[in-house]
């Protein structure tokens, strides 16, 4: 009986120095807007730009600088509850990995585009989160989504590495599998630069699609004078069908009492054709640093005939 509490008790210790040195993390938000979308069918509606989300990420200390971790995000729509982006669960995220204090982290599973967190995310003065950032054009998508993406968000069956010195950032992606049977393998890579108030990174992706010819490059860039954030981007690429895209992007944020005035400017061109030309205002206010109130107008003056031209939307966040 003694031998058996004495190895039960050297049991329950291992356990809890094991979770001593472990650490799980519940996160998320509820963003939820009523107006209506460019390019959209009218009529006005209550929709989720910002990807609402419920998260779970955890980290073991191996020692020596040396870290396990898990990522785990789960999209949905405030408006009926149901999975938010088609039927990927985990839409956000789903990797395990290692990481080391000075050579980086490795990740494992789905994960964000390394071009798009290095240079498309940060060309959006909107965060690519309301209706202002209208149709992804930094990502290279077409108005409402037509023809598809040229840059991806996330990439699957990817193995990913990324690493920091001092304010440079680099972030390799490949996927060990194509989309397609027989295609080619997805594949990006995204490098950036951050000194106070300038920030700048570039990023380059292939066959998204698992097609030898589409391709999509970006850059961007921002600076904080105190006063207003100014933001520009650029992209360039081409689709499988050898369609060419283009993207520019202008903005700045300035703040405004306890909240920030927003506006951008987004052009979008395929095969040499304007076909994106949106306009968008917007307003956020802060109640706490985990909740704002926001308000938005957009015009897109491409818009197809049947569509809105002119959108707007007011909106509520709240992280956790």
């Amino acid at each position: 009986m003694k031998t058996y509490v004495v190895m039960g008790v050297a049991a329950l210790a291992c356990s809890t120095s094991a979770w001593a040195q472990s650490s799980v993390t519940v996160f998320g938000f509820i963003e939820a807007q009523v107006g209506r979308q460019t390019q959209q069918a009218p009529g006005t509606k209550l929709f989720d730009m910002g990807g609402s989300r419920l998260g779970f990420k955890g980290d073991e200390d191996l020692g020596g600088g040396m870290k396990a971790s898990f990522y785990l995000e789960h999209r949905l729509n405030p408006d009926d509850g149901t999975v938010g982006g088609g039927d990927t669960f985990w839409k956000g995220g789903s990797w395990v990995g290692l990481s080391s204090d000075t050579m980086g982290s490795v990740k494992v599973g789905r994960w964000w585009s390394q071009s798009f967190l290095k240079s498309q995310y940060a060309a959006d003065p909107f965060g690519m989160g309301t209706l202002g950032e209208g149709t992804y054009g930094s990502v290279g998508c077409g108005p409402a989504f037509r023809g598809g993406c040229l840059g991806a968000f996330w990439l699957n069956n990817a193995v990913s590495y990324e690493n920091s010195i001092g304010g440079f950032g680099f972030g390799a992606q490949v996927s060990v599998e194509s989309p397609v049977a027989g295609g080619e393998r997805p594949a990006n890579v995204g490098v950036s630069y951050a000194d106070g108030p300038l920030y700048v990174g570039a990023g380059y992706e292939v066959s998204n699609d698992g097609s030898e010819e589409q391709n999509w490059a970006s850059v961007a860039a921002n600076y904080d004078f105190g006063a207003v954030k100014l933001y520009g981007g650029y992209g360039s690429g081409r689709d499988a069908a050898e369609v060419s895209r283009k993207n520019v992007l202008v903005g700045f944020s300035a703040p405004v009492g306890s909240g920030a005035v927003i506006a951008s400017y987004n052009l979008q061109d395929q095969d040499g054709v304007r076909v994106q030309q949106l306009a968008s205002l917007g307003y956020k206010h802060f109640l706490s640093k985990r909740t704002n109130v926001f308000a938005v107008v957009a015009n897109d003056s491409k818009a197809p005939a049947g569509t809105n031209k002119t959108g707007y939307a007011l909106g509520l966040f709240h992280s956790f």
